[in-house]
């Protein structure tokens, strides 16, 4: 199965530039010398718009547009095994510096409102998949075994339907944190960013709501077209 993994970048700094301009200049330990590929994904299956390929020497390489109106989601692919994704929310000149090796879940790092994401993520999973943690790890070592031949004893079917119960009640009441967090703050990128990841697992009705919100507010920017391509 095709691993993917999210760059943890330990840095993001600000410079002056180009007003309307995006400027990134890369910094990035084990990254392989030869081609990275940019491109902006979208919630379309299989939908993708490929910006650019630029140059690695040295883990290093530099990527301009002015063409691209953010906040945004660029996605880095090294390799068809390895991309990370960079997250802007306005135009400037950044730099990125972090280690390839360093792959963990999605995570969106941009300007100066890199700390709220996180710390939104942070609430988000402490409220609501913390508690269950244990449930998913027992019922995925549960899938592995019975993926192996082994059989559920009649007390693990009893267990592992009432832990199913309660995980799809945590990702649900999660999801619907998000949508209220969406009504309480339309005007914030920040906002936009997380419902742009996971905005497939919402149902119909929300999908519609948040997509009539973003439209009023950023119609004209690239996260809003990977949002409804």
């Amino acid at each position: 199965m095709k691993k993917i993994g999210y760059l943890l970048i330990a840095i993001l700094f600000l410079f002056a530039c180009n007003p309307e301009s995006i400027k990134l200049k890369g910094e990035i330990e084990g990254l392989e010398n030869g081609l990275l590929l940019v491109k902006m994904k979208t919630n379309k299956k299989l939908s993708e718009k490929y910006i650019d390929t630029i140059q690695v020497v040295n883990g290093e390489f530099e990527f301009r547009s002015n063409d691209i109106k953010p906040p945004v989601r660029l996605t880095m692919c090294e390799n068809k095994n390895c991309e990370f994704d960079i997250w802007l929310g306005k135009y400037g000149s950044f730099t990125i510096t972090g280690n390839i090796s360093d792959c963990k879940d999605a995570v969106v790092y941009k300007d100066d409102l890199a700390t709220e994401y996180n710390a939104y993520l942070t609430r988000l999973d402490d409220a609501y998949i913390v508690p269950v943690k244990k449930k998913i790890a027992w019922v995925q070592q549960k899938n592995e075994e019975a993926e192996n031949g082994n059989k559920l004893s009649q007390d693990d079917e009893f267990t592992m339907f009432d832990y199913k119960k309660d995980i799809k009640k945590a990702f649900s009441r999660r999801r619907m944190s998000i949508v209220k967090t969406v009504r309480a703050n339309p005007n914030s990128p920040v906002v936009m960013a997380v419902v742009q990841k996971e905005f497939n697992s919402f149902n119909k009705r929300h999908k519609a709501e948040m997509k009539k919100i973003f439209r009023r507010r950023f119609s004209d920017t690239a996260l809003y077209w990977q949002l409804c391509p």
